[in-house]
């Protein structure tokens, strides 16, 4: 497998040791009409040094529409940009530049991280049955805080259990687009109002998720360590809280490989 999430031979392959730069942003009622108006063109502007450099592959923008999940008392937020780079120095050069920006367009910035995949947990690219769908993929992103002596035991869940099984849902059970397992490096900016996190994950679904999900994932779980879905998410739920799950749409920016979305 290599770096790009190519997919040579039989069946999916996981991105290994890709780096993303991802922006928590929340935009009041007011002004979502002018932020989605303006968004493209200032955000290609902000990053036009990187994209002429080659040195990021992909951004794209995903709304937060409605809360399927909430743990804590705060507000919520509306959107995160999500940029994937060539390597972890660009990382750390965008998110620099971009503290130093004032991003006049941004309302409110919540947070600026550098983010790195699981092993084995991100597979980017569709699988054929989700390819061969006519209708677009909805969005859920997870902001999940593990305890910090659980970092270790949490990577593994992810390694061993629930990366492999969401790899057998996106070649067999066709309802999952994407996924995108990522855990945080850096933190270059966080606002003490919001809570933290330490671990985001992007999701594409299909509307038989909703039903499927739980029996799909039981057989996936049981086919990568022979683990009861129950087992699973007990052990989860005393490692980490689900502190905002979001659903919502993505719309990309930029491309480096492939025609960008409308």
């Amino acid at each position: 497998m290599n770096k790009d999430g190519n997919q040579p031979g039989k069946g999916l392959k996981s991105l290994e040791e890709s780096y993303f730069a991802a922006l928590s942003l929340k935009v009041e009622k007011a002004q979502q009409k002018e932020f989605k108006q303006g968004i493209k063109e200032n955000l290609n502007i902000a990053l036009k040094e990187f994209k002429q450099k080659g040195t990021i592959k992909e951004v794209s923008i995903y709304s937060h529409k409605k809360a399927a999940e909430k743990h804590g008392d705060f507000p919520l937020w509306d959107y995160m940009v999500l940029i994937q780079l060539k390597d972890k120095q660009t990382g750390s050069d965008l998110l620099q530049k971009l503290r130093t920006l004032k991003l006049s367009f941004v309302p409110e910035i919540i947070r600026m991280e550098l983010l790195v995949t699981t092993p084995n947990s991100t597979y980017p690219i569709p699988g054929e049955g989700a390819k061969k769908k006519r209708i677009k993929p909805f969005y859920a992103v997870e902001y999940v805080d593990v305890k910090n002596n659980y970092l270790d035991e949490f990577r593994q869940i992810m390694v061993e259990k629930n990366g492999p099984a969401m790899r057998y849902i996106m070649e067999q059970a066709k309802w999952c687009h994407n996924f995108y397992a990522l855990e945080t490096v850096e933190v270059y900016y966080h606002n003490p109002q919001y809570p933290t996190w330490n671990q985001v994950h992007v999701i594409g679904l299909y509307p038989e998720a909703v039903i499927r999900y739980k029996k799909d994932f039981s057989k996936g779980l049981k086919l990568a360590k022979e683990i009861s879905f129950e087992e699973n998410f007990d052990r989860l739920k005393e490692i980490r809280i689900m502190r905002y799950k979001s659903i919502g749409g993505k719309q990309t920016i930029f491309n480096l490989n492939y025609i960008q979305e409308p």
